[in-house]
């Protein structure tokens, strides 16, 4: 067994000595794989959630658009009428064994004009020129709501290009 103080000695001169740089650092060579890796994951898994809020927002509307056209069904089943407006959906109530229940708690939001909703109500007869705005449209006189958007959907809403939302 060395001395005490050799020992230290050959302490603080492992410790003193330069290292080499490929005990501490990446080769070129293995940050190129790490990069090519990361792209072709990025390249595989982007294209898949491009375009996932857009077909999302679509199917959220025509639920709520479906929503809609069953609880008119309802209401005129309940009330021997159609509504006079998608307002009657809320105010009047039905009962649902013995309990008094409202055909609709709240007018969902149509989806396609704003990422937040939007669940204004346009009342229009079959004459009426409809509304390019947003939200819906209820048309009196054939007791049919339609999303109140006339325009085609532009490239940004995908396999839905071209699409007129008031015709679905």
């Amino acid at each position: 067994m060395p001395p005490i103080g050799e020992e230290s000695s050959r302490l603080a001169w492992a410790q003193s000595r330069p290292r080499s740089n490929s005990n501490r650092c990446f080769t070129l060579l293995e940050l190129l794989i790490v990069i090519s890796i990361i792209a072709i994951l990025a390249a595989t898994i982007v294209p898949n959630f491009i375009g996932f809020d857009t077909e999302a927002r679509i199917s959220a509307t025509l639920t709520n658009l479906n929503t809609l056209r069953t609880r008119i069904a309802l209401y005129r089943a309940k009330e021997d009428e159609y509504p006079a407006s998608l307002e009657d959906l809320q105010t009047k109530t039905y009962d649902d064994l013995g309990v008094q229940q409202p055909y609709l708690e709240k007018i969902p939001p149509e989806m396609i004009s704003a990422k937040a909703g939007n669940n204004s109500i346009a009342d229009v007869t079959a004459g009426d020129e409809l509304p390019d705005s947003g939200g819906w449209a209820y048309i009196k006189d054939k007791a049919k709501v339609v999303v109140a958007i006339t325009s085609p959907l532009d490239n940004k809403w995908g396999k839905s290009k071209g699409q007129v939302p008031a015709e679905w």
